[in-house]
């Protein structure tokens, strides 16, 4: 009878239950809608139960009983040949088959064994070949229990162990032969049955390439039974510690050992049975691509994926290393990331980075220097499932991922917009399978994802969910009128009543929870972003019960910037928290988050000479009476000590803060020079003092740039060549030179008078040298 696709199937399910679980279950309702399956399945469900009836026969065992060494073993209507090996419980040999006239292996349980367990061991081996009918698995072709000891006979498989026909192959034959011992494997998890002995000389290779797996004398499904056993360099960590579970995954660990075998010449762990263990139980090998420079990163990943010490941290099943190992083969990335990049890089990196602290102390580099690479080596960090703003590589999947996200996200703005100002869409039906269906779809899509380890494609949806999430609550609550208020209420920060403060509120801290759970869940920095960015929201939307809407109207900026200053101390705290617990990824954006806040808050007080009002003084009494705006100087003074103010905050961060506090400090470094310059741009701009002040203003713009070489900070260069751009636009405009040519030639002169003095220097520079 044809076994087709669809009957191997059911059989396969019909087995992993028996096997499993001890159901039996009916043919008729395994082919419930196929009335034309039933016959052959139940057909093939008698063959398996007299198979299986036969492997349970418990013979009676008198004992050990030795073979003659002088002489081969004799089985009834066999000849055999020659002795080929020993593996597991028994010794194998070569027969022929005189009824039959063919070639055939027997294993013969060895005289040696412990009794009765190895007469379990052995009937459990002849029971998992007997469920096969895979053709790179070896088939039983006869189990004798009766004879004394037993024997298997099963198919003799002309060929060569792969341990030693492995080195001769090309890394894409190797690849090939592994990717089908994954899908026979793969057969056996589904049927139950973990080998739990893989090895390269339990691999036979046929002159086609085609593998055949031997020796299922250590099989099991229990999970709590097969610890201590097996051969030491293929055991997986779990597999030496009794009290953690064994599963399929076990298999999987062996099965990379095997490729990194193949693709190395030896295995991940070598000398001694102590330090075997030690390596098996620290779980980090040497690099393939260290023994061995030719060969492939694809599968060098796949290899140490598979070898993961956390059982978690594999791939889950066989088959999906066999998908790995298919992509290598077409041709395409391979998805494995194993963590041993990750932990052998910072490693490394550390090494560097003492060198980089011994370097400083010499003086051999700048500080700045120093500062730059040490953030080259943060960025090793950067994880590649994270976000697109961080990641170490920008790839295809990455673009596709975040734009699609982004499209999304504005997508539904462009149906916020239809539904809530132009009352295009109305009642929840619409806007919930809009808007709420991709939401849910997204959210649960990713957390399937992001446990199968595609987290790089979980996060990116689970950041589109989130942009959904604030857009479907507004309209939720406006459809269905909860915490809706009217137009013209006082208070409200959108007076047309679209959106009250309460709904404002309730959305941002929904949204913030949600974030913030997602990011503890991916533990992303992505997800901590949007966190910090909500929480600002909702901020915000707290202010506007305190009067912003009136503050923004009537240009009380200094109230908005008093307000603000709790939310600096609030982003300082949970940035100092994350990183108190160790949770790096949640504690960047937060302290950026504080110092943007930090500056918008002091920008905004020095608006109107507020920031010397609060401080009791005013220096209007310093100011000529013909300008127009009486605090003009206070203005202009506070915004100076805005500008020095973050220069000494984000100086002390550098210093005496930790790491991660100095992504803030670098970002306060950036604004600084750009701060200080701004009063006298400021200035200029207002076009009530003396003209000369244009020129003060370019002056100053030029010794900021200058500046540039004694603190080694390129934002100040950046900050001086801007300004002294705009110094020279204001020169020209308030003196209407735009129409003189001699302006032109008199900044083309003093351009190639720089540049004669910079070759000038270079030259001293030179000679001193």
């Amino acid at each position: 009878m044809a076994v087709t696709a669809e009957l191997q199937s059911l059989i396969e399910r019909y087995v992993e239950e028996h096997v499993l679980h001890g159901r039996t279950l009916d043919a008729a309702a395994l082919c419930d809608g196929r009335p034309e399956l039933i016959e052959p399945l139940r057909g093939l469900i008698a063959a398996y139960t007299a198979l299986t009836r036969d492997l349970d026969f418990n013979p009676v065992v008198e004992g050990p009983r030795a073979l003659p060494a002088e002489s081969l073993p004799v089985f009834e209507g066999f000849h055999t040949i020659e002795r080929i090996g020993a593996g597991g419980m028994g010794e194998v040999f070569k027969l022929r088959d005189l009824r039959l006239d063919r070639i055939v292996a027997a294993k013969v349980l060895r005289p040696d064994a412990a009794l009765p367990a190895g007469v379990g061991a052995f009937l459990g081996e002849a029971r998992s070949l007997a469920l096969f009918s895979d053709r790179r698995i070896v088939r039983l072709l006869e189990f004798r229990p009766e004879a004394h000891p037993p024997v298997l006979i099963m198919e003799h498989v002309e060929g060569f162990e792969l341990g030693r026909i492995g080195p001769s192959l090309e890394f894409r034959q190797r690849a090939r032969v592994l990717h089908e011992v994954c899908l026979a494997i793969g057969h056996a998890h589904a049927l139950g049955i973990q080998h739990r002995d893989l090895k390269p000389s339990n691999i036979m290779v046929d002159a086609q390439l085609v593998p055949r797996i031997l020796d299922f004398g250590l099989s099991g499904g229990d999970p709590r039974a097969g610890h201590l056993k097996g051969t030491l360099q293929y055991v997986a960590p779990e597999q030496l510690e009794p009290s953690l579970p064994i599963d399929e995954r076990t298999d999987v660990y062996a099965l990379g050992v095997i490729l990194y075998e193949l693709l190395c010449g030896r295995p991940p762990y070598t000398g001694s049975s102590g330090d075997i263990l030690a390596g098996i139980r620290r779980g980090q090998p040497r690099l393939p691509i260290e023994l061995s420079p030719d060969v492939p990163e694809g599968l060098q990943a796949v290899a140490l994926k598979a070898m993961e010490r956390d059982p978690a941290q594999r791939y889950p099943a066989a088959r999906e290393m066999a998908a790995d190992l298919e992509r290598f083969l077409d041709g395409r990335p391979v998805l494995a990331r194993p963590s041993v990049y990750t932990t052998t890089l910072g490693d490394r990196a550390a090494t560097h980075l003492a060198h980089i602290d011994e370097w400083l102390r010499l003086r051999l580099i700048h500080p700045h220097e120093a500062g730059s690479l040490r953030a080259a080596y943060r960025a090793l960090d950067a994880r590649d499932d994270d976000w697109i703003v961080d990641s170490r590589a920008l790839t295809y999947p990455q673009i596709a991922l975040y734009l699609g996200a982004f499209l999304l996200v504005a997508g539904s703005l462009f149906y916020f917009v239809a539904e809530r100002w132009f009352g295009a869409v109305s009642g929840l039906v619409q806007p919930l399978l809009v808007l709420g269906l991709p939401f849910a779809g997204l959210n649960l899509a990713a957390r399937w994802l992001h446990r199968r380890d595609h987290r790089a494609v979980a996060v990116a949806f689970y950041l589109a969910a989130v942009g959904l999430l604030p857009l479907l609550l507004i309209i939720v609550f406006h459809e269905t009128g909860f915490l809706v208020v009217s137009a013209g209420t006082p208070g409200q920060l959108f007076e047309d009543g679209s959106i009250s403060n309460r709904q404002l509120q309730l959305t941002a801290a929904v949204a913030a929870l949600w974030a913030v759970h997602l990011a503890l869940a991916t533990r992303t920095t992505a997800l901590s972003t949007v966190f910090t960015a909500l929480a600002g929201m909702f901020a915000v939307a707290v202010l506007a019960d305190a009067g912003l809407r009136s503050w923004l109207v009537e240009g009380r900026w200094d109230l908005l910037a008093l307000y603000a200053c709790p939310l600096v101390l609030g982003y300082g705290i949970i940035g100092a928290a994350a990183e108190r617990t160790g949770r790096d990824w949640l504690t960047r954006p937060p302290y950026q988050a504080a110092a943007v806040v930090l500056v918008l808050v002091l920008e905004l007080l020095a608006l109107d000479g507020r920031t010397f009002h609060y401080l009791g003084f005013s220096l209007q009494g310093f100011q000529t009476r013909d300008v127009s705006n009486p605090r003009l100087l206070d203005t202009l003074a506070a915004m100076t000590l805005n500008g020095l103010c973050f220069y000494l905050v984000a100086d002390v961060l550098e210093r005496r803060g930790s790491e991660l506090q100095a992504y803030a400090a670098r970002l306060l470094f950036v604004i600084a020079p750009f701060a200080l310059l701004q009063p006298l741009g400021y200035l200029v701009r207002t076009d009530e003092y003396s003209p000369r002040w244009d020129w003060v203003f370019l002056g100053a713009a030029l010794t900021i740039a200058v500046l540039s070489h004694r603190r080694q900070r390129r934002a100040f260069y950046y900050a001086g060549v801007m300004n002294t751009g705009a110094a020279l636009l204001l020169i020209a405009a308030h003196r209407e030179w735009f129409d003189d040519p001699a302006w032109a030639v008199s900044v083309i002169a003093f351009g190639l008078a720089t540049l004669a003095a910079g070759f000038a220097l270079d030259r001293r520079h030179k000679l001193r040298r």
